[in-house]
């Protein structure tokens, strides 16, 4: 017989037999809740990590919109049974076709595929949710939840990841917009004011399990330096507007020409301290087609905010944190001066539906 067949039919020593016995015997002994629930052959059980800051912010941005969609169905319902004013209706109609595409933007991709599966195969029996029980029913409590909504969501950009803090923006824009153009077509009293760049600091704490994240450098450079030069620009264009009008018009481009120009000289300090390009102020710009006749007169103020209003939600997306709360501020009160200019706005200005960056 070899060496290897006799090792093998050999029985073991008794010092071994002794020691596999107490070994046995030390794991029987071992307290069972140390160890946990075990299941032999089955996966690890596993624990997701506490929501991050992203998160956070989403699943109430999210809750409000839903309140908001019911909020704006109520109203809405309530008006075709009481027609009125055609500036209302076309609020209403604005407003409701802009929130289910907002409330998508802030999905993640696994809550959009979700939904639509559910959409497409749904469950037997399965039913649609009740509406929020706390959804306005008014026009007052409409008007009341999207301040709320525009609050909330200017709070989330300064604190959320870049990808997240564009759509948030955007939100907020829009809200501002169609919350004004609501209380011109109801005649309702004056909107509360909208965060200040002051006012904007962070409040809420952001979880060190799931931080968010920036942009590249180099794209905050890229927009910083844009939205330098186009402040400048719609400051001199203000200027020269002033020149051509008398009295309270004359007042308020000359006004306008000082906001967009102390936003340029901040937007200039932040580059130069940040290391970006510092877009100085020239003496003379070129007038848009060489020739300001009274049609581009009159659409100048338009044009202006609207590239303004993408330009520094753009920025937003772009900046660290602690520059956002200019961009932000600047991008509601571009949308809120739009509110008396035009009757109509994306629901994600600056974005599209495929732009959308919904993240995991």
């Amino acid at each position: 017989m070899s060496l290897i067949a006799r090792s093998r039919s050999a029985a073991p020593s008794p010092a071994r037999r002794t020691v596999l016995r107490a070994a046995v015997g030390a794991l029987a002994m071992l307290p069972l809740a140390s160890c946990g629930r075990v299941t032999l052959g089955g996966p690890q059980e596993y624990t997701p990590p506490p929501p991050g800051i992203d998160d956070l912010y989403r699943i109430d941005l999210l809750t409000l919109l839903d309140r908001v969609m019911a909020g704006t169905d109520h109203v809405v319902q309530a008006f075709e049974t009481e027609p009125g004013e055609p500036a209302l209706s076309a609020a209403l109609t604005t407003l409701s076709a802009a929130l289910p595409i907002q409330r998508t933007a802030l999905l993640t991709g696994a809550q959009l595929e979700r939904e639509r599966e559910a959409q497409e195969d749904p469950a037997p029996g399965q039913t649609a949710p009740p509406p929020p029980a706390d959804a306005p029913t008014d026009v007052a409590g409409l008007l009341a939840a999207l301040e709320e909504l525009r609050d909330l969501a200017a709070a989330a950009a300064r604190q959320v990841s870049g990808s997240l803090a564009r759509p948030v923006v955007a939100i907020a824009a829009h809200t501002v917009w169609i919350t004004l153009r609501l209380r011109a077509a109801t005649g309702t009293g004056e909107a509360t004011p909208a965060p200040t760049a002051e006012e904007l600091t962070p409040s809420r704490e952001v979880p060190s399990t799931d931080p968010p994240s920036v942009g590249a450098q180099a794209d905050y450079h890229a927009v910083i330096e844009q939205t330098q030069q186009e402040e400048w620009f719609a400051g001199y264009l203000h200027e020269v507007l002033a020149a051509r009008v008398e009295d309270e018009a004359r007042q308020q481009h000359l006004d306008q020409a000082e906001l967009h120009r102390t936003r340029a000289e901040e937007l200039g300090r932040i580059a130069e301290e940040d290391g970006a390009p510092v877009v100085a102020r020239q003496a003379v710009y070129a007038i848009p087609g060489g020739t300001l006749d009274a049609e581009l007169t009159g659409e100048l103020p338009t044009l202006l905010s609207e590239g303004l209003l993408l330009n520094h939600i753009a920025l937003v997306g772009a900046a660290p944190f602690e520059r956002r709360p200019l961009p932000i501020a600047a991008a509601l009160t571009e949308a809120g001066r739009l509110a008396a200019l035009v009757d109509r706005m994306e629901p994600l200005p600056s974005l599209t539906v495929e732009d959308q960056p919904v993240s995991d």
